[in-house]
């Protein structure tokens, strides 16, 4: 019995060994799916980079939004026509009056004259012109106008409002050079009436600095009145059938002259463009014209070589 007891234990060791080496050999394979892994895990690490690359290709374009409070239908005017609307108004509304002190100070003469100029034209543009048409005389010639949330024309204290600016800053400057000095060396009544009016002097000239900051703040450059009155200076398209005649259509056709002046803008601005582009391009060929130049002096220098090692075989 205790041999066969043997020659069983023989027969089940030699058995069991080559299931161990096969499981051994199976190890390996395991190990090579577990290196595999990190490959997967490369990928899966690419995609999202890929995935953000995509998302940033399509973001939307941030489309600018019209003012709040401004009807679809009409468009801000643009600076080139708010810069002729501004001007012609200075020309009217200060030219008569810097003509007036010219004539008051220096030729004494023609006074009667230039303060009836001065007076007209006040009166035409700041308060006949806005009644009838809701417009200036720069409004016409840069082919804009002011309208309301309503799309409606604002009141006509509004364009008073507005085009006065600069004359009652002017004219604050004007008390504060006469009144200022009263202050000090006066009493009583004269004392008072100084600070009077050197107290308005102050107020239209901080007006005047309020309104132009409140423009340059605005994205629909509303200042001060404009804010107030709820106005907006958009351009001017007449309605389909919106004919103009007699007085407001000899206004109508001054807008040639804001138009001449554009065009001169544009010329110039195209002008410009084409000379930077022309100036870009010569530059560009001169520094290719640089580079070029050494690689000539190098196959050059590389020729002068080849030729010394041939005199040098030859000796």
């Amino acid at each position: 019995m205790g041999l066969l007891d043997k020659a069983s234990d023989v027969g089940s060791k030699s058995t069991k060994k080559p299931v161990a080496k096969a499981v051994a050999k199976a190890v390996p394979v395991a190990k090579a799916v577990a290196k595999a892994r990190p490959v997967a895990k490369a990928v899966a690490k690419a995609r999202p980079a890929q995935e953000g690359v995509t998302a940033k290709a399509v973001k939307p374009k941030k489309v600018r939004a019209t003012p709040e409070g401004l009807p679809g239908d009409f468009e801000i005017a643009s600076p080139n026509a708010r810069r002729i609307a501004g001007l012609t108004n200075f020309v009217v509304n200060l030219g008569p009056i810097f003509g007036f002190l010219f004539s008051v100070t220096i030729l004494d003469a023609f006074t009667t004259i230039f303060a009836i100029i001065a007076l007209a034209a006040l009166t035409l543009n700041l308060i006949i012109v806005p009644i009838m048409s809701g417009r200036t005389l720069g409004n016409f010639v840069s082919r804009t106008k002011n309208i309301t949330s309503a799309g409606n024309k604002p009141n006509f204290l509004h364009a008073l409002f507005v085009n006065s600016t600069g004359i009652l800053a002017l004219l604050g400057i004007i008390f504060l050079m006469i009144f200022a000095g009263s202050i000090f060396s006066t009493k009583g009544s004269e004392q008072i009436w100084a600070s009077v009016w050197s107290i308005l002097g102050v107020t239209f000239i901080i007006l005047y600095f309020v309104n132009s900051s409140m423009k340059k703040g605005s994205e629909s450059n509303q200042g001060l009145y404009d804010s107030l009155f709820g106005a907006f200076l958009v351009k001017h398209v007449p309605a389909e059938g919106e004919v103009s005649t007699g007085f407001i259509g000899k206004l109508e056709g001054m807008a040639s002259y804001g138009d001449r002046f554009t065009q001169r803008q544009e010329d110039k601005s195209a002008k410009k463009a084409a000379k930077l582009i022309s100036d870009a391009e010569s530059k560009e060929a001169a520094l290719v014209s640089e580079k070029d130049e050494p690689s000539k002096d190098e196959s050059e220098s590389i020729e002068d070589k080849k030729e010394k090692k041939d005199k040098k075989k030859a000796k």
